[in-house]
């Protein structure tokens, strides 16, 4: 493939997130092209894109985009008032936005070296998220308040992976200041080529990690 299939894929990326991108993608190759035009997808940005190169196994497999379910995550997230979300995923943060009562206010942390245009990323959630910069998502702390990141944890190469963020706010201080640290584990599909774009993060940096399919 041409450049133009990688810097398409990379825009829906840094603004739907990796696992919903590679979803969307896939889905559409194969109505456009059947399975050798997914193969094709694999086999021209797969190396670039892990997330997408697993998502394109396993539909080749015979696996589709997972239903979401937001049930167990709220289960957590009962009596909260502030949830700031390391990382973007469409696909997921969109249904669980929707799902929680009005009065709780969503914070995104504004980081990813994907280097979204911010501005359209915030607009699609018609001002149920707002926008928190590294410097200051410590203000929306408390014991009411849950700090939650898209990980990437599936079979495979082994571990847990997250986005850079993560690391950035992740601390033994953060820890204390927060309810709950949530891991939301997006991927649902092996990955079998290290994941560029994430880090390998500990599981004991979360207090609850759940399947967010």
């Amino acid at each position: 493939m041409s450049a133009g299939p990688d810097q398409a894929f990379s825009l829906a990326a840094a603004e739907l997130g990796m696992a919903s991108a590679a979803w969307l993608f896939t889905a559409e190759v194969d109505r456009s092209e059947g399975a050798d035009g997914v193969q094709r997808l694999r086999d021209a940005l797969g190396r670039r894109w892990p997330v997408l190169d697993a998502i394109c196994a396993a539909w080749l497999e015979g696996a589709r985009a997972p239903e979401v379910s937001t049930a167990p995550l709220l289960g957590w997230l009962e009596g909260i008032t502030r949830v700031v979300v390391v990382g973007l995923e469409a696909r997921w943060l969109d249904p669980l936005v929707a799902a929680l009562p009005a009065a709780v206010r969503v914070g995104l942390i504004k980081h990813s070296e994907l280097s979204p245009d911010w501005d359209r990323v915030i607009a699609n959630f018609a001002g149920r998220v707002e926008l928190l910069e590294l410097s200051d998502f410590q203000g929306w702390a408390g014991q009411r308040s849950v700090l939650l990141s898209f990980v990437y944890g599936a079979g495979g190469v082994s571990g847990l992976f997250a986005l850079s963020a993560w690391v950035r706010v992740s601390g033994p201080d953060v820890r204390t200041q927060f309810r709950e640290l949530i891991g939301w584990d997006v991927l649902g599909v092996p990955l079998s080529i290290y994941p560029r774009w994430l880090v390998a993060v500990s599981p004991d940096d979360f207090t609850r990690l759940e399947a967010g399919a």
